[in-house]
């Protein structure tokens, strides 16, 4: 109970309690209850802090890097793993551009097609596949070649 307090103080800082629980959607009813017995229910905690878009993850296992399985991994039908899996990868492109967007006006970089494709790929490696160093590289290395062909190009 202290543990899940904490967390969401994390997250919330100074807010009241009571706002707190309506922003993760749990009844005050309901968190006077948890008071009481000194614990949880993890099924409401867990819908409420989806519904906030607060990362299971980092609610329930800080500091550790978890594995997001691939489409691939998964043991599903193949029918279903193919509409699950297109579904999925536009829902994930969508965040990835949404996300890189201000990377733009952050850090001056030229709007093109390449450099859009760059960053949501590497976006999408991070939930996926967890970064590698080798990944990285190969990352820095496009984007130096990018600049170099931009820079040698004649202007018109």
């Amino acid at each position: 109970m202290d543990e899940c307090i904490a967390r969401l103080r994390l997250y919330y800082g100074d807010l009241p309690l009571a706002k707190m629980m309506r922003k993760i959607g749990v009844p005050t009813s309901t968190y006077a209850n948890w008071v009481k017995r000194g614990t949880v229910t993890s099924d409401q905690l867990v819908v409420g802090l989806i519904n906030a878009g607060i990362s299971l993850d980092w609610f329930f296992s800080p500091g550790k890097q978890l594995n997001y399985p691939t489409p691939s991994q998964l043991h599903i039908a193949e029918v279903v793993q193919s509409d699950y899996q297109r579904a999925s990868e536009r829902t994930q492109i969508i965040k990835a551009v949404e996300a890189v967007e201000p990377l733009f006006e952050l850090f001056k970089l030229e709007k093109n097609e390449d450099n859009q494709e760059l960053l949501v790929e590497t976006y999408l490696a991070r939930r996926s596949d967890h970064v590698t160093v080798n990944f990285a590289v190969k990352q820095v290395a496009k984007a130096l070649a990018s600049a170099q062909r931009r820079a040698k190009k004649p202007r018109t």
